[in-house]
């Protein structure tokens, strides 16, 4: 299969350059190994429930982000929270997925695709995928997670692999949780409380359909600690805390499941004026993701830790690929 820009990754970096270069009127094909869009930016819907067990909202500080937020809301597909803590806290409502489907509308994409190597050959990247399917395009640019993006640069772009070494990440266990009872008094947001990062009711989303939806993310600690151990044991960790959070005996639970994060919150970014872009004669290779984030307001670093650095990020280099097709 062909394309002339190739984005691997369909989480909020690459959704965004996506959606810059198809306006541009450039031909585009987004690969992502999951089954879903979104990235971090993710949703699952089990026994009638639904749990945002990714990001659980996202702030809007620079002009781009708010205007796509301001469209997004105007549709419907988000609406404040102030549950959330921020005073410009947004979430899907009540579906964080939705903000991603959003995004990336009438974009190309293709799921469940691992590219496992990259080579470069007479003007033309080709990637290989473990279906052993092969896609040829003339630009690239890659979104993934840092560790996957180093691992396939390597041998085609060292110096880019490099930079993608550079960044660190901390892992979240994320456990989904039914309460069968809602106790009176039930608090519905929870953030850093002993191993608990944050722990919401998903009912208490706007435009949430009323259930006993409990999402609960340890902390980077407990994650980080607790990577390995068997998902029974965490599902048991952290509810227990949550009901000590909640200073409730005991809870009745119906539905559980647990879900690891490897790559779940940047902790190192790469630094601001690393490389993001190279190229071979007529072809681009550009990097964009949350671990190589961009500050979404001028007088404060980017941290990696927000959903808009990481498309803003996007943003960057699909402009960064556009004014050298100019060239």
């Amino acid at each position: 299969m062909r394309a002339e820009i190739i984005i691997i990754g369909a989480g909020m970096a690459g959704l965004m350059a996506g959606r810059i270069l198809s306006q541009a009127g450039r031909e585009v094909l987004i690969l992502d190994k999951g089954r879903r869009i979104g990235g971090r930016m993710a949703s699952r819907r089990d026994s009638g429930l639904l749990f945002n067990h990714g990001a659980q909202f996202v702030t809007a500080h620079s002009p781009v982000f708010s205007a796509l937020c301001e469209g997004a809301s105007d549709s419907g597909i988000m609406e404040k929270w102030p549950l959330s803590g921020r005073d410009n806290g947004f979430t899907g409502r009540p579906s964080m997925r939705d903000i991603a489907s959003f995004l990336g509308a009438n974009l190309s994409v293709q799921q469940e695709v691992e590219i496992v190597h990259i080579t470069h050959s007479q003007n033309s990247f080709i990637l290989q995928s473990t279906s052993g399917e092969a896609y040829h395009c003339q630009h690239l640019l890659l979104s993934a997670p840092a560790p996957q993006t180093e691992i396939l640069l390597r041998e085609l772009v060292p110096k880019l692999a490099g930079v993608a070494s550079l960044a660190r990440y901390a892992p979240c266990w994320t456990v989904m949780a039914e309460l069968l009872h809602l106790p009176e008094g039930l608090r519905p947001v929870i953030t850093e409380e002993g191993i608990l990062g944050w722990a919401s009711l998903e009912a208490s989303r706007p435009g949430a359909t009323p259930s006993g939806a409990v999402t609960l993310q340890a902390n980077a600690d407990y994650s980080e600690r607790f990577l390995e151990s068997p998902p029974e044991q965490v599902i048991k960790d952290v509810t227990t805390a949550y009901q000590q959070a909640q200073n409730i005996q005991t809870l009745k639970w119906g539905y559980q499941r647990a879900h690891r994060w490897r790559y779940a919150k940047v902790i190192k970014p790469v630094p601001p004026d690393a490389p993001f872009m190279e190229s071979f004669s007529a072809n681009m290779v550009a990097l964009a993701g949350d671990w190589y984030p961009v500050s979404a307001t001028p007088d404060k670093l980017a941290s990696g830790a927000r959903a808009e650095e990481a498309l803003l990020s996007g943003h960057r280099a699909a402009f960064e690929i556009l004014s050298g097709l100019a060239k």
